[in-house]
């Protein structure tokens, strides 16, 4: 029998129980094609994330640089781009005129209301040009603004040789002035007057009533005192034409943007010397035509209106648009500001003396206006046909509608840039006028707050100035607006379409 090694029974179930472990686990295809995925899933959803994330922290980053650009292009300065809109205005302006006619002027010399006719409008181109420009040290600049203005027959009712019948100016100037004289004088006066035909009603052309014309009774007091009577010519816009409206010095925004366009002297005065309390003399506000930007909540735009040397609020009526589709917020007159001072004390300090407040609605101007030869103007402004005056001053007169939308005064500013892109600036011209003894001219006529004229001094911006405002603001405006939301839409639907298919392969293979 040979001998030879033979393993027991225990070792060989030992090792048929140890052979498996020693074979290499088998990886089916499936199970890497299903990693595979399941790590390009998880990146996708990550760059989703990382997408979203970007989107949102460029809502603050690029609304930050968007206003630094605006600041850059809106301050005022030489190097600016809105220097040439600043300096001399391209965008069209123009200066609307309708004129009262009386129809029943001997009926309102006996003391009858008068019956009043609208004529108009009698419209002028405007041109502005700041010009003495001067750069001072504190973030300020002082110019003049010379005005000029050429007829547009094809925008007018008519052409301006029109005649009117109206008040004539000089005899309410000298009835005014005369009034406490004693009897003598004035029945001489009233004399000298009738040498030359003046009386209290007259009919001129429209042209020389707002441009001028010669008076036969200055002219003939000229050659009797021309040291006295200097001025031969008298009309209502006489100093207006081709001349400036005073010294402006405003701040540039320089140094801080939300003082950019507000006036801080005029005629070299950060206060006026025409109103009886220092509110009433205070110059708040921006010229209107340009203002601080980023103002998208504001409710009150205050603004200096040389012509009625006063400061008005502006308060926010509503959103408005240019024809070009450009979104503006327009601020409109305060009634309140119109107030007598028994409804609002704060106006108390626009009574000339503040013992003789006028109505409701009406503003003594007497002297805010220059007078002629030393005789102070009799003239009270008001909005066009009186609206917000008191009823008492409406029904004065026959042939007065006032509507809020066509008479009250509208700034429509862009919040971005603060660019005033549409304007209609309203006011009515009246003369006070009554019967004073001993001047015969002024017969039996009834004290009036007599309407001459109101204008609507208006523009909109033009589709060569609102397509640039787009191209240079809103446009990449609206781009970056878009790239925002596209980053954070692409990346969320990354990340919830990776995070849908994900739970979607576990739920089916745990199955």
């Amino acid at each position: 029998m040979a001998l030879g090694f033979v393993p027991s029974l225990e070792q060989n179930e030992e090792q048929d129980v140890q052979t498996p472990l020693l074979r290499p686990k088998y990886d089916a295809p499936e199970n890497r094609k299903n990693r595979k995925c399941s790590i390009i899933l998880l990146v996708v959803a990550i760059v989703g994330v990382v997408l979203a994330a970007v989107g949102g922290i460029m809502f603050p980053v690029v609304d930050l640089y968007i206003k630094e650009q605006v600041k850059e292009r809106v301050v005022i300065a030489p190097s600016s781009e809105t220097y040439e809109i600043w300096q001399d205005i391209p965008v069209p302006v123009y200066m609307q005129f309708y004129l009262f006619d009386i129809g029943n002027p001997e009926e309102v010399k006996k003391g009858n209301t008068p019956f009043l006719k609208q004529v108009g409008p009698f419209t002028y181109r405007e041109y502005r040009t700041k010009y003495d420009i001067v750069w001072n040290d504190n973030g300020t600049v002082t110019y003049k603004q010379n005005r000029t203005f050429f007829f547009v027959p094809d925008m007018s009712v008519s052409n301006d040789d029109t005649e009117i019948t109206t008040i004539n100016p000089l005899i309410a100037t000298v009835a005014q002035n005369f009034q406490w004289m004693n009897g003598v004088v004035k029945t001489a006066v009233s004399f000298a007057l009738s040498l030359v035909n003046e009386d209290i009603i007259m009919t001129r052309p429209v042209r020389e009533l707002l441009w001028g014309y010669e008076d036969q009774a200055l002219a003939l007091m000229n050659k009797v005192n021309p040291v006295a009577f200097p001025t031969v010519n008298i009309g209502y816009f006489i100093r207006k034409n081709y001349t400036d409206d005073g010294i402006y010095t405003v701040d540039t925004g320089e140094t801080d943007y939300h003082k950019l366009g507000f006036i801080t002297d005029y005629n070299g005065e950060d206060h006026l010397d025409i109103w009886t309390n220092t509110w009433a003399n205070m110059v708040n506000g921006t010229d209107g035509t340009l203002g601080p930007p980023f103002r998208f909540d504001a409710q009150v735009s205050p603004i200096f209106v040389s012509d009625i040397c006063r400061s008005i609020k502006g308060i926010y009526k509503k959103d408005v648009e240019t024809p070009q589709g450009i979104e503006l917020r327009r601020f409109g007159g305060d009634r309140r500001d119109m107030l007598n001072a028994t409804e609002n004390p704060d106006n108390i300090g626009f009574c000339t003396p503040q013992t003789n407040c006028l109505p409701t609605g009406l503003l003594n101007s007497t002297l805010c206006q220059e007078p002629v030869n030393g005789l102070p103007l009799p003239v009270v402004f008001s909005f066009p046909h009186f609206l917000y005056a008191d009823p008492s001053v409406q029904s004065s007169v026959v042939g007065l509608n006032p509507v809020e939308e066509e008479h009250q005064t509208v700034i429509d500013q862009e919040p971005w840039t603060g660019l005033v892109l549409q304007v209609a600036k309203r006011l009515q011209i009246n003369m006070y006028v009554k019967h004073v003894p001993n001047i015969g001219q002024t017969h039996n006529i009834q004290p009036l707050f007599f309407p001459i004229l109101w204008i609507n001094e208006s523009s909109v911006v033009d589709d060569h100035w609102a397509n640039k405002l787009k191209d240079d603001l809103f446009t990449p405006m609206h781009l970056a607006k878009i790239g925002k939301f596209s980053l954070i839409a692409l990346g969320a639907s990354l990340f919830l379409v990776s995070a849908f298919v994900l739970l979607a392969r576990r739920f089916s293979t745990a199955k």
